[in-house]
């Protein structure tokens, strides 16, 4: 500690994060994410300085902007190279140690920083590590020397890992510079789970424990928040499902173009919310969407943290909606032909279809469908294109599965879906059809966001009998689909979500194709397919019959339960980004060479 040192602090900070766009500037009991940062980085007696490192982005110019108004320097550099805006932050501050700070860590703590500088300058260390085995909840601080950037810059530059997560390299590559071992600091000596901020849930966490905690912001340490953490363990759930990106040259964007809203229904939007945060919180990958139908679908996709356009039709341009896509998905009965396909994703590593019987998932590398009738037949010849279909990959548009009780109760629940839009009014004619039935039963109705007048058929239902109730404005079934004995739905996703869930159904078609689809269903006996133009009576009728049928209710719940488990999104998430770090490893060996 003789010599002088010159030690800065540089935060690697850009609006664009794949997972939580703007998420640096996002707020914590008031202040930006950036902001707690830079507070508790103050409170180190060894720091001299704070800089941002961000892009020269136009988005980061927001990142300038507070930089200005809170009297932080801010170093601007290339988006896709985390090492060479350091490399340049360490020139404009004469740095001679940089800590390298990560925008997603709202709890550092500045005494556990200067423990591992302390460490590192007395052992004469490039890097510093904790001892073997030492246990620590503190995340997203690595102090380096600059003779180890300077290293990084002459002899590791064009390496993925070295660019994007720059400390990262040093841990994979443990004889690259010296490293020194810090003793264990046991004030935070605990595993406190994930801390960091990179997905809606861990700014929902993070949030949710500055309430429990009544801290202003600035206020909660990184140890009054592992006090309470064993005081309420419950508190971890929020984001506990949501995996730490990996230090490895994966990562990526995927483009999403789905069908949503009007006479599309919902189906296509929350089956692919549902993929997307799988391939976001499982896999690090991020999304951004492109919807063909109406404004009301873009709602659930940006409330689930994700950017969303809506297009002007059906053929309307991908080009423009996101640059460089890594993974460009289609879930839509309404798109791009074939050849508009290939065109689009030429340079896209990765294209995918999801229950996609047009000629454009010849264009695709991946497919996806259930074990219907029509997926059986498609022809593939002359396409590249891996179709997997099974059970085990049939989407569903719910976060997860509902554990149902195994009674049935002696007043049965009718639950009654037919979709988020219901375009051929099954809804009201269902309502009249079960008026007839002896109201021994408890009847809920959907009525869904993109309903036509739906008020008006709320008013309706309710008129027609006692036991009718409405569910009104419900981003999610969940809940409603653990109370059902028995559902009543038009064939689409929602069928796929009540098997998975264990409720026994019955399906009306509004087409054809559904019809098909729904004969695989009862062939597995999950449900009971009326086809297509049931009438009244028919529908009145089975509704009764099963009502009545506890038994087979019991056989029917228990066929879905076995058949589809609910898993498929963390499947083809996990399928895709297997297949994306295979390129990825392709193309890097190839320019190597």
């Amino acid at each position: 500690m003789n010599e002088p040192r010159r030690i800065v602090a540089v935060i690697q900070a850009r609006m664009g994060s794949t997972r939580l766009p703007g998420k640096v500037l996002k707020p914590i009991a008031g202040e930006p994410l950036l902001w707690h940062i830079v507070h508790r980085l103050k409170k180190s007696r060894l720091i001299e300085e704070i800089a941002v490192a961000t892009s020269t982005n136009p988005l980061d110019d927001a990142i300038a902007e507070f930089g200005r108004t809170h009297g932080v320097r801010v170093v601007r550099g290339p988006e896709m190279d985390v090492l060479a805006r350091f490399a340049r932050a360490a020139e404009l501050l004469d740095a001679d140690i940089i800590v390298r700070v990560s925008c997603d860590a709202p709890f550092i703590d500045a005494d556990f920083i200067d423990h591992l500088l302390t460490a590192m300058i007395d052992q004469g260390g490039d890097y510093v590590l904790l001892e073997e085995g030492a246990v620590t909840a503190h995340e997203g601080v690595d102090p380096m020397t600059r003779r180890a950037l300077d290293k990084l810059m002459m002899d590791a530059a064009d390496d993925p890992v070295a660019r994007e997560h720059v400390t990262g390299y040093f841990k994979l590559h443990p004889d690259f510079v010296p490293v020194a071992r810090a003793k264990p600091y046991p004030k935070l000596a605990h595993a406190a789970g994930r801390l960091t901020v990179d997905t809606p849930d861990d700014l929902a966490f993070v949030q949710a424990v500055h309430a429990r905690l009544e801290a202003k912001a600035g206020e909660a340490s990184l140890g009054d928040l592992l006090m309470l953490l064993e005081r309420e363990p419950a508190l971890r759930q929020i984001n506990a499902h949501v995996r730490q990106k990996q230090i490895a040259p994966q990562g990526g964007i995927a483009f999403i173009r789905c069908d949503g809203g009007g006479g599309y229904g919902f189906g296509h939007v929350k089956r692919m919310i549902v993929l997307a945060r799988a391939l976001r919180d499982r896999e690090g990958i991020g999304a951004v969407f492109a919807v063909n139908g109406s404004e009301e679908a873009l709602g659930p996709i940006r409330r689930a943290g994700f950017e969303a356009r809506l297009l002007t039709g059906p053929q309307a341009s991908l080009s423009g909606v996101v640059a460089h896509p890594d993974i460009c998905i289609l879930d839509c009965r309404d798109g791009p032909t074939r050849e508009g396909l290939a065109k689009f994703v030429r340079d896209v590593p990765l294209t995918v279809v999801v229950d996609d019987a047009s000629e454009r998932r010849l264009a695709a590398d991946f497919a996806y469908y259930p074990p219907v009738p029509q997926a059986a037949e498609l022809d593939w010849q002359g396409s590249h294109c891996t179709a997997r279909i099974g059970w085990e990959w049939a989407l569903l548009g719910l976060p997860q599965t509902v554990a149902r009780p195994r009674f049935f109760s002696p007043r049965p629940t009718l639950l009654v879906t037919m979709g988020g839009s219901d375009p051929h009014g099954m809804t009201l004619r269902a309502a009249r059809a079960l008026a007839a039935l002896d109201p021994v039963f408890r009847a809920r109705f959907v009525i869904g966001p993109g309903f036509e007048n739906r008020a008006k058929i709320a008013q309706t239902i309710v008129s027609l009998r006692s036991n009718f109730e409405t569910i009104e404005g419900a981003d999610s079934l969940t809940t409603e689909y653990g109370c059902a004995d028995l559902a009543l739905a038009t064939f689409g996703v929602t069928a796929y979500e009540l098997a998975a869930c264990g409720v026994p159904a019955i399906y009306l078609c509004a087409t054809g194709d559904h019809a098909l689809s729904a004969s695989a269903f009862e062939h597995a006996g999950m449900g009971i397919s009326l086809g297509l133009d049931a009438d009244d009576n028919a529908v009145a009728h089975t509704v009764w019959a099963l009502l009545g049928d506890a038994e087979r209710r019991r056989e029917m719940r228990s066929a879905g339960l076995m058949t589809i488990d609910g898993n498929a999104a963390a499947r083809i998430a996990s399928d895709l980004a297997g297949a994306l770090t295979a390129r990825q490893a392709v193309k890097a060996k190839q320019a190597a060479t």
